[in-house]
């Protein structure tokens, strides 16, 4: 049995060991390394890739743009995509009607291939909306993408309705998990379905709900808002969030000498990210409802 137990443990670990803690090991030292082109090899420098990638986050101007559109990716996500994700799980856990359509429909991102859901995205947004404006009221106008008025919204909405599939997974599991006796204690008492919602529902699901707040923080770094499907390395910078200009980055990168400096921007936004996640995860601990 212990044999049994380390061979099916086995596979994960190693795992986990090579594609998390090697590689993120890797990053780490490799921020405080150059490249040696003469040996082949990286060999450590000090603090020049550190210092050189500080200073561009604060002198290039698209750095300010990809804070702030970061930081919109994640109040869209946090107040709009997890709150609706709620609902929409509370929806589906009561199996009201329609319960079975809305899970296809959200769940359809998690399915089929990212690429595809891009492709029909983008025909969508770019002809059919505009054929059925023009159809109504008879004026031409761009696609939604292609104007650059609405473009940073369509591409934000893509976003938030490509997340729901996990967190309405996660939150319907966790909603199957109520105690009957609880949900019809509640309706005994003659709770309505929103107070059965607030009251218990939501505390029975807290705990799901606060490692999603928590790991949306971290994601405030790493989200790169779907540009590259949709642009691949060609976004504009006034679309820029930092998730795609890391992402971006590796993939145009030519030479080994530029890994460093990419490495110091991954550990700057880790020196932010790190006591953030823990601030809001205590936070959300301490003043949360409690299933008592």
């Amino acid at each position: 049995k212990l044999a049994f137990y380390w061979a099916v443990l086995a596979l994960p670990v190693l795992q986990f060991c090579i594609f998390y803690i090697g590689v993120n090991l890797n990053s780490l030292f490799m921020a405080f390394q150059e490249y040696d082109f003469e040996n082949g090899r990286f060999v450590w420098e000090g603090f020049s890739a550190m210092r050189l990638a500080l200073s561009d986050l604060f002198t290039q101007k698209f750095f300010a743009t990809a804070a702030k559109n970061s930081l919109i990716v994640y109040a869209a996500s946090l107040f709009i995509g997890i709150t609706l994700a709620l609902l929409f799980s509370y929806f589906i856990y009561k199996k009201m009607p329609g319960a079975g359509l809305f899970k296809v429909i959200l769940f359809m991102p998690q399915i089929v291939s990212v690429v595809v859901i891009v492709i029909l995205y983008k025909y969508c947004v770019e002809r059919a909306v505009p054929a059925l404006a023009e159809l109504f009221t008879g004026e031409v106008r761009e696609g939604l993408l292609a104007n650059p008025d609405t473009r940073f919204g369509t591409l934000l909405f893509f976003t938030v309705w490509a997340g729901f599939g996990t967190q309405v997974l996660m939150f319907t599991g966790a909603m199957g998990g109520i105690s009957d006796s609880v949900v019809d204690a509640a309706k005994i008492d003659g709770a309505s379905s929103w107070q059965e919602f607030f009251f218990v529902t939501l505390p029975s699901v807290y705990p799901t709900l606060v490692t999603f707040l928590t790991v949306g923080v971290a994601h405030i770094f790493t989200n790169q808002m779907n540009l590259y499907s949709f642009y691949g390395t060609q976004a504009d910078y006034d679309l820029y969030t930092f998730g795609y200009f890391l992402y971006k980055s590796v993939q145009e990168t030519k030479s080994m000498a530029n890994y460093p400096y990419l490495a110091s921007f991954s550990l700057l936004f880790t020196f932010c990210a790190v006591p953030l996640t823990f601030a809001v995860r205590a936070l959300l601990v301490r003043f949360g409802p409690k299933t008592e």
